[in-house]
């Protein structure tokens, strides 16, 4: 299988709910605060916050960029079939910050994860992110097992096991291949869901998500000096920060700013840039990309100010159904275009300017994710709501068969 130079960490969110600690009252929500509880979900809602869906998507694009054009030069080489220099010479170096767009998801994840569960049963918490996650998840399993069975490709033939693994969801944790690299974000998205779902089951309010945040944080720190590989694999050390201040942006979103909510978000940070400058073990591995810091810490400080502008109101001039539509595309982007968007690429590196070939790889695959979305996504996920909104979960035993 193809190696890129994505570094997925090996990481994960896990916190233990339940211990009793002071803080301080929540603060009254203002009224402008309000606003949506907007599902993430594959259908369009109204109420949702523009910037953020605008947002989503330019992080979505950043990493469709950074695979056609940032990546290693080896990388680089090994898809387009010439060094790097004679592609993009100076523009390569500006795109592999894009593999960064992964970031600002986990940021908007943490914000919208935490809003969009509010006033939410657990039932429902389950069936909106089971819903969200798994319909296009496997359409993209799908399609892209299809790509790299039947056709020539940068990626090779993987053993069939990875592909029922993938399935699953849980082939980190089985350790097992992806096969595609974009799907090692799904392993820390999915432990995210997990553990806040402990929090969404006993009623989600101000104190219990501050304690949330605050014990997650701890866990993140401990868990790279504890020596237990399955503490790193739930807590995510190098992806929490973000999640944890998307979660203090979106109380203050909904109550307001506070000297407390400041520290969480200021602790995240600086972890975050722990974990990315980190020599090795961090986010980012140093021996395939390695920039100078600066920038890295202006990318990543841009990020939360971004998501910060959003959570104090800043943004709620931005309007427009084109971008709540481009937010519902991002999923099936991010989850497409790597196989089928690369394969293209190796195909037709030959014969098509650089430039337009990956203008217009990009264009279709944008396309493509809006009727994917609209036309298989959408309807999967609506029918699997409807079905596991009439379901039972309980484990009550079924009535006995009836036998002659």
């Amino acid at each position: 299988m193809r190696q890129t130079d994505q570094h997925p960490p090996a990481d994960s969110p896990t916190v233990e709910l339940g211990v009793s600690a002071v803080v301080p009252q929540a603060p009254s929500p203002q009224p402008a605060a309000e606003v949506p509880v907007a599902d993430a979900g594959p259908v369009v809602r109204k109420n949702r916050l523009a910037a953020l869906d605008g947002l989503r998507f330019l992080a979505a694009l950043a990493v469709v960029l950074f695979h056609f054009v940032g990546q290693t030069p080896g990388a680089m080489e090994f898809v387009w079939g010439r060094p790097v220099d004679a592609l993009f010479p100076d523009a390569h170096r500006y795109f592999a910050f894009g593999r960064l767009g992964v970031d600002l998801f986990f940021l908007i994840s943490g914000f919208v994860i935490c809003m969009s569960a509010w006033g939410r049963t657990p039932r429902d918490f389950f069936i909106s992110r089971v819903t969200r996650l798994y319909p296009m998840y496997w359409v993209a399993i799908v399609v892209s097992a299809a790509v790299i069975y039947l056709f020539d490709t940068p990626f090779g033939h993987p053993n069939p096991r990875v592909l029922f693994a993938n399935f699953t969801m849980l082939q980190t944790p089985l350790g097992v291949d992806n096969l595609d690299s974009v799907y090692w974000t799904l392993w820390p998205e999915l432990c995210f869901y997990l553990t806040f779902a402990v929090v969404v089951w006993k009623g989600l309010t101000y104190q219990r998500v501050v304690i949330f945040c605050g014990l997650w944080t701890v866990a993140a720190v401990l868990a790279p000096s504890a020596g237990i590989p399955l503490l790193t694999l739930l807590v995510n050390p190098t992806s929490a920060p973000f999640f944890i201040a998307g979660m203090a942006f979106y109380l203050m979103y909904r109550y307001r700013p506070t000297p407390l909510l400041w520290g969480i978000v200021a602790m995240s940070w600086l972890l975050a840039l722990h974990f990315l400058l980190a020599p090795h073990g961090g986010r980012n591995n140093w021996e395939t990309w390695s920039p100078w810091r600066g920038w890295l810490i202006l990318a990543t400080t841009v990020f939360f100010l971004l998501i910060a502008a959003i959570a104090l109101g800043w943004t709620t001039w931005i309007r427009g159904r084109w971008l709540t539509v481009a937010g519902t595309l991002t999923f099936p982007l991010y989850l497409l275009h790597d196989v089928l968007g690369v394969t293209v690429v190796h195909h037709f590196s030959g014969r098509v300017d650089p430039w337009a070939l990956v203008g217009m790889t990009a264009g279709g695959l944008i396309v493509l994710s809006y009727f994917v979305q609209r036309f298989v996504e959408r309807p999967i996920a609506v029918a699997m709501r409807r079905r596991l909104s009439s379901a039972e979960f309980g484990l009550k035993a079924p009535a006995p068969r009836q036998r002659s």
